[in-house]
């Protein structure tokens, strides 16, 4: 009971000051959108709203998931705008950081989960999404929910039902999660528990992921006559990510008015020209998965306008600084079967953009994991120094 009652106000506390740190940062900010895809979020809302659908425009009627242009056009209806949105955001962040404590206590210990969200609540990258009108914040907070639900997979019949819908809801705020149920689910085959109570768990999570998603997939259906669980995206992103010009990340190298093109068949059509880029030019495919492994990887920022001497100094002492203690962290933890879902999840979505297009902004739906994986790291080798000196004092 004493340790409930600790713990609910270390949540507390995490909350609060996480929320308050991310508030400040948004009221340094403007009343515009500051990236591109912004704008496109921005006129799906607009047509929403308008009455045209949910939809960037009438060539593009598929091409962006629905649920943060759905939950961002509330605040839009309600005149509360960019601002109710950015606050909106703060909210979700703040509540990922006790999130991540529960998690690094759950599957490594208490001083883990408490450095890890203490990290969080500072961690940068983290606050800097939440001023802008992109997917990010959203998606951070859905993949540390669902994965809370997943490491808890061996309690109560209500997680596997609860992982569903979070899933669900994730994979229509960003299709790529979608790709991963097939590991989540070779990783529940292997718990330690009989095969007919793996099997209604699995089925569980499976069913209510489909159900979640069933609204999006028959308006598709209607729309395209195809079944799309995803969006029409896949075949562009591949394209910019592999063609000739690319370099691996964002690279706007397109065929003369392919946009044109009727969109379930352009997306047909960027799929086969990468293939064919691919097979015409194998060393510079292999040199793309090097480059973009590099730039998922990055300790400082990739992109040009963020190449100033302040963006990166507050990379490396953030992210880059954790590296050794992270990889510590990620290969000391190998036997620790609560911390696969999240070895699993790091590799897929490496692997996952080498593949595709690489961004440090792609990667920041693994970095609550990486945090707990370095908190996790400088623990076990402060401790190992610790026990090397104590003989030392003693002599």
């Amino acid at each position: 009971m004493e340790r409930q009652q600790k713990d609910r106000k270390i949540l507390l506390k995490l909350f609060v000051l996480a929320a308050l740190v991310r508030f400040i940062f948004i009221l340094t900010l403007q009343n515009r959108f500051y990236f591109p895809d912004e704008g496109e979020y921005f006129r799906m809302i607009d047509n929403f709203l308008s009455g045209r659908g949910l939809i960037p425009g009438e060539h593009i009627k598929g091409f962006r998931p629905p649920l943060y242009p759905l939950v961002s056009s509330l605040f839009y209806y309600l005149k509360l705008n960019l601002a109710g949105i950015r606050i909106f955001q703060v909210v979700l962040s703040a509540l990922t950081v006790p999130l991540i404590y529960l998690i690094g206590k759950r599957v490594f210990s208490l001083k883990t989960g408490l450095i890890a969200a203490v990290i969080s609540v500072f961690y940068p990258f983290f606050i800097f999404y939440n001023g802008f009108l992109l997917t990010e914040t959203l998606f951070v907070f859905l993949v540390v929910l669902s994965f809370w639900m997943l490491v808890n997979l061996g309690g109560s019949w209500k997680y596997p039902v609860r992982a569903g819908i979070i899933l669900g809801l994730a994979g229509l705020c960003r299709p790529t999660i979608q790709a991963f149920l097939p590991f989540i689910v070779l990783l529940m085959a292997g718990f330690r528990e009989s095969f007919q109570i793996k099997i209604k768990k699995i089925f569980l999570m499976l069913f209510f992921v489909a159900v979640t998603m069933s609204p999006w997939i028959a308006r598709n259906y209607v729309v395209f006559n195809k079944f799309i669980p995803g969006t029409t995206m896949g075949g562009y992103v591949f394209w910019e990510g592999n063609n000739p010009m690319s370099a691996g990340g964002p690279c706007h190298y397109f065929p003369e008015n392919i946009m044109q093109v009727e969109e379930i068949e352009r997306d047909k059509v960027f799929y086969n020209m990468t293939i064919e880029a691919i097979k015409e030019n194998p060393q510079r495919f292999a040199w793309l998965l090097k480059n973009k492994f590099k730039r998922f990887w990055n300790v400082v920022p990739n992109a040009s306008e963020f190449t100033k001497p302040l963006y990166r100094i507050v990379s490396v002492l953030s992210f880059g600084i954790m590296m050794p203690f992270f990889l510590l962290g990620f290969f000391l933890a190998l036997k620790n079967k609560k911390a696969q879902f999240m070895h699993l999840f790091i590799l897929f979505f490496t692997v996952f953009h080498m593949v595709f297009l690489a961004s440090i902004r792609y990667r920041i739906a693994i970095e609550p994991f990486y945090i707990m994986f370095a908190a996790y790291g400088f623990l076990w080798l402060a401790g190992r120094i610790s026990s090397i000196m104590r003989p030392c004092k003693n002599v």
